[in-house]
């Protein structure tokens, strides 16, 4: 058991390593900061979709 909590581990640290970044928005519009895996083409588009998603519905809260 332990090994295999151990394993677990390292596979989460290393996909934690593996990941970008990309900041949308500037100071005038509000801004999100997306960690994203790049390699992962499907998945990171989701993910910032969702974060422009979330940043246009919530600009009136961020700039008020």
């Amino acid at each position: 058991m332990e090994e295999t909590l151990k394993q677990e581990i390292l596979e989460l640290l290393n996909e934690n390593r593996i990941q970008d970044s990309i900041e949308i928005g500037n100071s005038k519009t509000g801004s999100i900061k997306v960690y994203v895996d790049f390699s992962k083409k499907e998945e990171a588009h989701t993910k910032l979709q969702n974060a422009i998603d979330i940043l246009k519905n919530n600009r009136g809260q961020i700039l008020e």
